[in-house]
């Protein structure tokens, strides 16, 4: 260094500092408290428009500094997050929401203008808050906040509605999902790929949407199982794959910073000098999944998520080959985010890193959304004009015992040290009905299908009880295999025939008393008469084994036989 260079260090804490390096640092501790967020919001006024700025400039000292401090005594969180990367989030959504309106040049009335920031402010300094907390949010808010949106129902909070573009007002989220339908086409759906639009992925849909027309990068927060990666792959898959591609990278505890700046390498070309982008001058999004999940070192430092951070902040990487330390600029390039809520052993993301992003809380679907997704596919699945009226009647119970069951069993079969894996999330319910779907349908249909009705298997002697002891069998192979004593297995299994009793008649619940085991390698290979070739040498149709475990055994065996012969 010469001597008119100086080296300026801005570290978050001096945890990991020695008394030496205290005492021969120039120390200036800067409160965050002292500064506040108002320069931020001044700095950036400075840049809008005069009217705007004018406009907006009421709102910020009405709601912000009281709604942050409301925030800090009375709720909590989902994940910590710095006062000024909350308000960063809303001025990000602003200028994303505000933007339309820069390009006509189109004056907004008072009343607009703070609906609108109402519907940003709730999404970032809401925006990590869980969905028991949103009404105590929506509760204060209330108290001094004049264009609030009329509730449509009881449990209504502002989280429930979004300002309409056209109108500048208020309008509930419900009448934004698209309808969907079933694909009775098809006999065998493709379950993963069936995705169904709900309330919540559409508005988190929007708020991607809205952060990446400003290129500003989003992270999604949440338990396993709120579909979070499903949102974000639809919004991908929105894109023109002519001028937009996508790149997912999905991280774990042995991801080095070496393997993401590789990736992020060979997914760009070189444009000019030091600067570079995806191929064919097309732009790309970047998908980093479980962005929390590399590992922590003995000082306490995520040091992957630390080149993640420079990518973001500076907008390149420092290149690892000759010439080494050239810096190398990576254009026409956004990010975006998704991780699970830390604690109970999950890691958290550095705070620098957190200002970078946008950051939403995705809490798990209500209880009517859950019976809105899971009863679409039962009702396509079971139409009323291919079964009939008492399987229909079955399927439509299906659902709501199925959540049941799940809630008592989170309730009863909790994790310990010994039994750290009794977890149960919405991927459980989404494996009950994965079987329930993909069952042939041959034996639930009112039709005798070509050589007669195949037998039921077990005591069961009707249709409709045909379909229960798919479901009994599903809810046993997804709940109950997952226990490991004897004891929890037999309170699930008590669990499951209490739930038959109470909601159907004796005599149907007989025909489940018998144990049912449903596989998909009964079937022969399926040969052309003709030819003699092989057209599926393993066809898969779930299905009930009418002989029990006896027939299983002997299937198994044969296959197993078959096997040993033909394998060299």
């Amino acid at each position: 260094m010469t001597p008119n260079m100086k080296a300026m260090f801005e570290p978050e804490n001096l945890s990991n500092a020695s008394p030496a390096t205290v005492s021969r640092a120039g120390i200036i501790y800067v409160s965050d408290t002292e500064l506040g967020w108002e320069p931020i919001v001044k700095s950036w006024l400075a840049k809008r428009d005069s009217a705007q700025a004018t406009g907006l400039q009421p709102c910020f000292d009405k709601y912000v500094g009281r709604m942050l401090e409301f925030i800090r005594v009375n709720l909590r969180p989902v994940m910590y997050n710095e006062t000024a990367g909350t308000v960063g989030t809303l001025l990000t959504l602003l200028n994303a929401i505000l933007k339309k309106y820069e390009a006509t040049h189109e004056q907004l009335s008072e009343a607009k203008l703070e609906r609108m920031f109402l519907y940003c402010l709730t999404w970032s300094l809401g925006g990590l808050l869980s969905e028991k907390e949103r009404p105590t949010f929506d509760a204060e808010l209330r108290t001094f906040a004049a264009n609030m949106p009329q509730r449509e129902a009881d449990t209504d909070t502002i989280f429930e509605f979004l300002v309409d573009e056209s109108t500048g007002n208020w309008r509930h989220w419900n009448q934004c999902v698209p309808e969907w339908t079933y694909p009775h086409n098809e006999e065998k759906p493709k379950f993963s790929q069936l995705v169904i639009p709900t309330l919540d992925s559409v508005r988190y849909e929007r708020l991607l949407s809205l952060v990446h027309s400003v290129n500003g990068a989003s992270l999604l927060v949440g338990g396993p199982g709120t579909a979070k990666t499903t949102v974000i792959n639809q919004f991908l898959g929105k894109f023109n794959s002519e001028a937009m591609v996508s790149k997912t990278i999905t991280f774990s505890s042995l991801t080095t910073p070496q393997i993401f700046q590789v990736s992020i390498e060979g997914s760009v070309e070189k444009r000019q000098g030091r600067t570079y982008g995806p191929p064919g001058s097309k732009t790309m999004c970047v998908f980093i999944d479980d962005i929390s999940m590399p590992a922590v070192n003995e000082w306490g430092d995520q040091v992957t998520n630390e080149i993640v951070r420079q990518l973001l902040e500076q907008g390149g990487m420092y290149g690892l080959e000759k010439p080494i330390g050239d810096m190398k600029f990576i254009v026409d390039t956004s990010y975006v985010a998704a991780m699970n809520a830390p604690g109970g052993g999950k890691n958290d993301v550095p705070n620098r890193l957190k200002r970078q992003f946008a950051i939403f809380n995705v809490p798990l679907p209500s209880v009517a959304a859950i019976n809105g997704i899971f009863g679409k596919l039962v009702e396509g699945r079971f139409s009323p004009d291919l079964f009939s009226e008492a399987v229909v009647q079955v399927a439509h119970r299906l659902v709501p015992m199925t959540v049941t069951l799940w809630n008592r069993t989170q309730q009863k079969m909790l994790p310990t040290p010994a039994k750290f894996h009794y977890l149960f999330n919405m991927r459980e319910l989404s494996k009950v009905f994965q079987g329930v779907m993909l069952a042939v349908r041959d034996r639930f249909s009112n039709k005798t299908p070509p050589g007669g009705q195949k037998p039921f298997g077990g005591a069961v002697t009707a249709p409709e009880g045909y379909l229960l002891g798919l479901w009994v069998h599903e809810c046993r192979r997804v709940f109950a295999d997952k226990l490991v004593s004897h004891e929890d297995k037999a309170w699930v299994d008590r669990a499951i025939t209490d739930l038959c009793r109470q909601e159907f008649p004796p005599e149907l619940c007989k025909q489940v008393d018998e144990p049912m085991y449903f596989v998909d390698f009964l079937r022969e290979p399926v040969v052309d008469d003709e030819t003699g070739e092989t057209l599926d040498a393993h066809p898969s149709n779930y299905e009930a084994v009418p002989g029990g475990i006896a027939e299983i055994r002997a299937r198994v065996e044969a296959l197993q036989k078959r096997f040993n012969e033909e394998s060299k």
